[in-house]
């Protein structure tokens, strides 16, 4: 599957969009950065730090108030994306089934990830048990850092699109896996390009003494729909049935 994937239209797009609404875009994550701190810091307070259940349960609370913000903000964004009408509040009131389907996407993330961690990092100690595995930043760690960040950062960018399949098609969590895993099918070159491309934003917003991560941060999620937009738009009517319909 051979299509045009312009990473300057998109960044181009995005910037358009993310200027027209500037004010709406920093305000998500300055919302975001605001209540995570508040709610994290209820969680500590109420639940302890010394409590394996209670750091578990905490985690888990903050994994779903991160959830139902990500859902909020593309709900707006993809409407600032696709209409020209003025963002109303409703907009920014999550739904629900699609803030907890994006969080099971980010368990069963999290778990695959564990499983390759584990495996990888197990493999790789048996056959080096003089390694002292506490010590993260020696150079012999280094060959499991980089084994390890393969397969995570191939799967990241495989998944780009879960949460945009979520919020704009309604898509379950293990159908979104699969329809990013689907779409994304012969375009990791140009999708780990992007991947650097939104690195280097963030990197330049952090630079600016992390205030300009109000604005690279949500920017980098418009760069991301704009990308799955044009590379749905450009899927044939056969392959917009695959999209719907592809095999897990």
């Amino acid at each position: 599957m051979d299509r045009p994937f312009s990473i300057s239209e998109i960044v181009s797009t995005a910037w358009q969009v993310a200027k027209k609404n500037i004010w709406v875009v920093m305000g998500f994550t300055a919302v975001q950065f605001v209540v995570m701190f508040i709610f994290t810091s209820l969680m500590t307070l109420f639940f302890g730090e010394e409590s394996p259940a209670g750091a578990l349960l905490q985690n888990g609370l903050i994994q779903l108030a991160d959830a139902f913000i990500a859902v909020a903000m593309y709900q707006v964004f993809f409407k600032l994306i696709d209409d020209e009408t003025d963002i109303e509040f409703p907009d920014f009131v999550p739904n629900v089934v699609k803030a907890f389907n994006f969080l099971l996407v980010k368990i069963i993330m999290g778990a695959i990830a564990v499983v390759v961690i584990s495996l990888l990092a197990g493999l790789y100690f048996i056959n080096t048990p003089d390694i002292d595995s506490m010590a993260t930043l020696s150079w012999k760690m280094l060959p499991i850092l980089v084994l390890i960040a393969i397969p995570i950062l191939y799967m990241s960018i495989r998944l780009f699109f879960v949460l945009c399949f979520i919020v704009d098609q309604e898509s379950g969590s293990t159908e979104s896996i699969s329809q990013s895993w689907t779409i994304t099918r012969g375009h990791f070159w140009s999708l780990f390009t992007l991947f650097l491309v939104i690195l280097g934003i963030n990197f330049l917003g952090a630079l600016a003494f992390f205030v300009g991560l109000l604005f690279t941060i949500p920017f980098s999620s418009l760069v991301l729909m704009i990308a799955y937009r044009q590379m749905v738009n450009n899927y044939t009517d056969e392959e917009e049935i695959l999209i719907s319909d592809s095999e897990a």
